[in-house]
């Protein structure tokens, strides 16, 4: 992103060059639900509908999936997302042999239904890559720019309204903790290689997503930032809970 735009954020915004300690973000999706992101150094935690919550914690570089319905976590780390990889290319070896033995037509409907949704049978799919289109926005009263990702298995593209941390009033530590989660869960996405969890390259994604259309419709959206101190309790995990394995992501 160029520097034209962090200096058009920083004029656009009078706060927006002041780091603050922790950071609350809330956006609405195209189903009309709610999430929200509460990001301090070293620790994310994102709340959407009903079906339970995501930790992320930098210190052990380690994602834990929770799930109130069943009083349950999942904790993925490079250790679990290797583990998974080798159960997945097991997967797509046994696909392959079963493939074999189907009629050609049969055959080619369901290679292309596995391009579909791993970006081929055979590998995991690529992770998108962001394009700048170099047009830019406000959303939430937020500056970004957008950036289009790569179609997996000739899907539809999305387009990235990203934003500087800058501009949302993030701390450098902040962002650091987010750029590893992006990492983190960039890893798993490609050793699970499907392509319903879309994990852009993060080394190549320059901002925070405020905005995701696709064609023309904003599946999720940025409406308000905050900086008040958050409780830290709500980074813990719930006592009680049983550990799930995390085989049980597939």
């Amino acid at each position: 992103m160029r520097t034209s735009l962090a200096a058009l954020a920083l004029a656009a915004l009078p706060w927006a060059g002041a780091a603050h300690a922790d950071t609350t973000m809330v956006f609405d999706d195209a189903g009309g639900q709610t999430s929200t992101v509460r990001l301090t150094d070293g620790l994310v935690r994102m709340d959407g509908g009903d079906e339970g919550w995501m930790l992320y914690r930098a210190e052990e570089d380690a994602a834990y999936i929770v799930s109130p319905s069943d009083k349950s976590y999942t904790r993925i780390d490079r250790d679990g997302i290797a583990a998974l990889g080798g159960q997945m290319d097991a997967a797509r070896a046994q696909m392959q042999r079963e493939l074999a033995n189907l009629p050609p037509e049969q055959r080619a409907m369901a290679e292309q239904m596995m391009t579909r949704m791993m970006g081929g049978a055979d590998k995991p799919a690529e992770p998108p890559k962001p394009v700048a289109t170099g047009n830019r926005r406000t959303v939430g009263q937020v500056a970004c720019e957008d950036h289009v990702l790569s179609a997996r298995g000739g899907g539809k593209a999305e387009v990235m309204c990203l934003a500087r941390p800058e501009a949302l009033g993030m701390s450098g530590a902040e962002n650091d903790t987010v750029q590893s989660m992006y990492v983190l869960l960039g890893s798993l996405s490609q050793a699970t290689g499907f392509a319903g969890m879309p994990a852009p390259a993060a080394a190549e994604l320059p901002g925070i997503p405020v905005l995701i259309e696709r064609d023309g419709t904003a599946r999720q959206t940025l409406t308000g930032v905050s900086h008040e101190p958050i409780d830290r309790a709500l980074y813990s995990l719930p006592p009680g809970y049983t550990e799930r394995d995390a085989s049980s992501l597939q």
